[in-house]
């Protein structure tokens, strides 16, 4: 039986990839929240005085999500169960586009389209999440391999009773 009912791409991908940014990410906010903050539009500048603790609280509230979703993207990745594989990647693609929106919420048009002129922090949000969307997308249409339950269905109906 297989660890996983993910194809071997999208389980490296998903569960070994994607978890290990995340937690950079988490390491990166704690390690100086106020940089971390600033760099999510980095054309609007901003000063050490211009960290009010309300942006403290979100910056270290954001990157705890971090830490949560490399956990689930770990579990979901390597779960046995295709349903559980399917719904997750199914999800996690919606969340990809709401993060591209924020960013281009937070940056403005002008700066979101001028693509050579990105950031690491806007490269970094815009074109790692539309890269994992992409093969989100493209392992749930199956160019991967199928997604199959690796655990027998009665082990499945057992197991959800």
């Amino acid at each position: 039986m297989g660890r996983s009912a993910l194809p071997a791409i999208p389980l490296f991908v998903f569960g070994i990839v994607e978890p290990v940014l995340l937690v950079m990410a988490w390491i990166t906010g704690n390690r100086d929240p106020f940089s971390f903050f600033a760099a999510q539009a980095p054309n609007h500048p901003l000063t050490t005085a211009d960290f009010a603790p309300q942006g403290l609280a979100m910056t270290l509230q954001i990157v705890n999500v971090y830490a949560l979703l490399a956990a689930v993207a770990v579990a979901c990745s390597f779960t046995r169960d295709a349903f559980t594989a399917r719904v997750y990647l199914i999800f996690v693609s919606l969340a990809d586009y709401g993060h591209i929106y924020a960013t281009y919420r937070a940056v403005g048009d002008a700066y979101f389209w001028d693509v050579a002129g990105w950031h690491e922090m806007v490269a970094s949000n815009v074109g790692v999440s539309a890269a994992l969307n992409v093969v989100r997308l493209l392992t749930l249409v199956g160019a991967f391999g199928s997604i199959r339950s690796t655990v027998s269905e009665s082990a499945v109906a057992k197991k959800r009773a």
